[in-house]
């Protein structure tokens, strides 16, 4: 009997876990050190994305393509760049050094969030400072849009190429992640933006 209830209890859950979670292999290093190629990501097709999530949508340039990108701002924030420091509605994106990877310089980002909660934190990585291909002037994101960066900053194109994306071509949201660990990240990763603070 005990069996009988393990087995359609498990049956319901991959059940489950295959209608609430796409399970897709990352291709690619777009994301590294975060999310490396051949890891696997369990995606949710719904929800609004929050700085710090990495959604899953459709390459602007390339539509045949499917790409994974993080969300920095959403809509009313402003990004601004200057002196290596990314700045989210003049909250400037906390960066500590990591270390290096050669020929990369990895850092550790982490959003600000009203206390009590902990800011939402991610790997980047550079090859050179300062970063490619920011421009000067202050973006304000649009309603139902999203301002979105990858996490490798100076190999991948992003909304500094783009500009904003509409919340429309996001496909999904990741949640969870799987892969080796290495250095600076574990195992599995439970994905969970940090809910924007509006000043």
């Amino acid at each position: 009997m005990r069996r009988a209830i393990l087995a359609t209890i498990l049956l319901i859950a991959a059940f489950a876990g295959g209608v609430l979670l796409t399970a897709t292999r990352v291709q690619g290093s777009d994301m590294a050190p975060s999310i490396l190629g051949g890891d696997w990501v369990w995606i949710t097709p719904w929800g609004d994305p929050i700085p710090g999530d990495v959604v899953r949508l459709r390459d602007p340039l390339d539509p045949e393509n499917h790409i994974l990108r993080r969300v920095l701002a959403v809509a009313g924030q402003k990004i601004t760049y200057d002196a290596d420091t990314i700045r989210v509605n003049n909250r400037r994106l906390r960066k500590q050094s990591m270390g290096d990877a050669e020929p990369h310089l990895v850092a550790q980002e982490t959003l600000w969030a009203k206390k009590p909660l902990k800011g939402h934190s991610w790997l980047t990585r550079l090859v050179a400072y300062p970063a490619t291909h920011w421009a000067a002037d202050t973006v304000t994101v649009p309603d139902g849009h999203l301002y979105l960066l990858s996490d490798n900053r100076d190999s991948a194109l992003d909304s500094r190429w783009w500009g904003t994306v509409a919340t429309t071509s996001i496909e999904g949201i990741v949640r969870l992640r799987w892969g080796p660990a290495h250095t600076w990240r574990t195992e599995f990763e439970w994905t969970v933006g940090t809910e924007p603070i509006r000043d």
